[in-house]
C-alpha cells in the first residue's frame, strides 16, 4: 500500500517528513515532531499552520505556493514556534502527493537553527574584526600564500593605493625584484 510506504520511508529519513491534507498534519515522523517539542501524535491533526511563527506565514504560504506550482526549487526557510515557546529555524521543501484518496503536500525538513546561530554568530565577528581593524591608524594587511586578503583605510597613507584596489593582488606589488 502507498500510505505505508511513506511511513516506511519516512520513519527511517534523517529529514523531518509530513504529510498535510486540508491543512491538517496527516502524519508526522520523529524528526518533524522532535524539531517542534511535540510528540508525532500531538501534531497529527493540528493545522500545519499553527507552529508557524506569525511573522513567517505569509512568506511560508508564498513559498510553498511557488513549490507546489513548480516555480520554485529551492529549500526556503522560516521560524516555527516550539511547544515550549522557543524559536526554532527550518529549511523546508514541498510537493504533492496522492495520501487516501485525495492530493495532499508532502513535506521534508530540516532544523537549521544551529547552522543560522553559527552564520549569524561568524557575520558579528567579522563585522568586529573589520571594525577594529579598520580603526587602527596604521597600515594592515592580510595575506594568504603572499596574497593580499584583506587591507585597511591606512594603506592609502604608506603605500598610495586604496585598500579595495589591493585585495587579491600578490604581495609582488610591494616589492617587484
Amino acid at each position: 500500500r502507498v500510505e505505508e510506504a511513506y511511513k516506511m520511508m519516512a520513519n527511517s529519513s534523517q529529514a523531518g517528513v509530513y504529510v498535510v491534507q486540508n491543512d491538517v498534519f496527516q502524519f508526522v515522523n520523529h524528526n518533524t515532531a522532535k524539531y517542534a517539542g511535540y510528540s508525532a501524535q500531538e501534531l497529527a491533526g493540528m493545522n500545519s499552520m499553527g507552529l508557524v511563527h506569525p511573522d513567517d506565514l505569509k512568506m511560508v504560504r508564498k513559498n510553498a505556493m511557488a513549490m507546489l506550482k513548480g516555480k520554485r526549487t529551492a529549500p526556503y526557510e522560516f521560524r516555527i514556534i516550539t511547544k515550549d515557546g522557543r524559536i526554532r529555524w527550518i529549511m523546508e521543501t514541498v510537493t504533492f502527493i496522492p495520501y487516501r484518496g485525495a492530493r495532499a503536500v508532502l513535506g521534508n525538513s530540516m532544523d537549521v537553527t544551529e547552522q543560522r546561530e553559527a552564520r549569524n554568530k561568524l557575520a558579528e565577528l567579522e563585522e568586529l574584526e573589520a571594525s577594529i581593524l579598520e580603526a587602527i591608524p596604521h597600515a594592515v594587511i592580510g595575506l594568504r600564500d603572499r596574497t593580499i586578503i584583506f587591507a585597511n583605510d591606512g594603506v592609502q597613507a604608506v603605500f598610495g593605493w586604496k585598500a579595495e584596489e589591493l585585495i587579491g593582488k600578490s604581495t609582488r606589488l610591494f616589492y617587484p625584484s
